[in-house]
């Protein structure tokens, strides 16, 4: 008879390039993500918890069990196919979930469980914006020698072995809960209805002040300083005349760069990122203003941009 019994698995075998540091051992309030993970896991009722690959060592010292990845290096289908033939397992259905979710959310772990308790599928995968969550998915454990056949033919992507499974999907799953962090800038800029796990310690609950573009267009006029928090690539292909960027992944690390005798105007592309920026950079003493509407707005307003770095 089909229970909600499920064993938890956290891979943490990644490169991490774009993070530029080990993202399992990345901490988020003070805990490493892979162990906040991994505490999201059993609050959700998990039998067992694992650590999939990654620095045994310093997993350990973050009260992690872990087993070693079958196939380092080959990317996590690898690492869903060792949790799935994990000779340990308490349970025939495992959860398997990327060590980079920002906010790890219980209820959202036990609802995929129940999902596929109830459709018998192979595996319920959650869709959130139309794009499945591979790392966020409920397996049956029967389905790893199939897994195990098309990684032997040459496929490394999760949702290329998939189609040779029955699939189900969870679509009522909040963007916070699989929320996952590739890069630094990720930390400081999660989606609407995260948690207070999700970003830095440092932000906290800070008022983001905000100007709109006409308004912007006066303060440049006399002076003021204007810092872009989007990426290189974006920053380069357009800009407001005079912006400084600053990437919001570099925002902690720049602070020194803003100054603090005057006030500060902070613009992205539409005013999300930036709004992170403020809060941020706010908290650290910095009389910040957000841009509303980014440079999308100032583009639409038919203010002139510069190209290039």
């Amino acid at each position: 008879m089909a229970t909600d019994r499920f064993d938890g698995y956290v891979l943490c075998g990644g490169a991490s390039r774009r993070m530029g540091r080990d993202k399992a051992l990345v901490e988020v309030d003070g805990t490493a993500m892979a162990r906040r993970v991994a505490d999201a896991l059993r609050a959700a009722g998990a039998d067992r918890v694992v650590a999939i690959g990654g620095d045994a060592a310093a997993l350990a010292g973050r009260g992690l069990h872990v087993e070693p990845d079958r196939w380092p290096g080959e990317g996590p289908l690898g690492g869903l196919i060792t949790a799935l033939a994990d000779p340990h397992r308490s349970a025939d259905v495992a959860v398997v979930l990327a060590c980079d979710l920002t906010d790890p959310d219980p209820g959202t772990i036990a609802r995929t469980v129940a999902a596929r308790t109830r459709c018998g599928s192979d595996a319920v995968v959650p869709v959130v914006d139309g794009r499945h969550q591979w790392l966020h998915g409920v397996w049956d454990r029967r389905i790893a020698g199939i897994l195990g056949d098309v990684f032997r033919a040459g496929e490394r992507s999760v949702a290329g072995a998939a189609l040779s499974l029955r699939v189900a999907t969870l679509d009522d799953v909040a963007a916070a809960a699989v929320h996952d962090a590739d890069r630094p800038e990720d930390l400081l800029a999660s989606p609407p209805g995260a948690g207070s796990g999700a970003g830095t310690p440092s932000i906290g609950s800070v008022q983001v002040p905000a100007i709109d573009i006409p308004t912007l267009r006066q303060k440049l006029d006399d002076g003021a300083p204007l810092f872009d928090v989007r990426q290189p690539d974006e920053y380069e292909q357009g800009h407001a005349p005079g912006a400084r960027l600053v990437p919001l992944g570099e925002v902690p690390d720049r602070l020194g760069e803003f100054p603090t005798d005057e006030t500060v105007y902070v613009i992205c592309r539409s005013g999300g990122r930036s709004g992170k920026a403020v809060e941020h950079l706010r908290a650290n003493g910095v009389d910040a203003v957000n841009v509303a509407g980014g440079t999308l707005a100032w583009v639409e307003a038919g203010n002139a941009v510069e190209q290039g770095g």
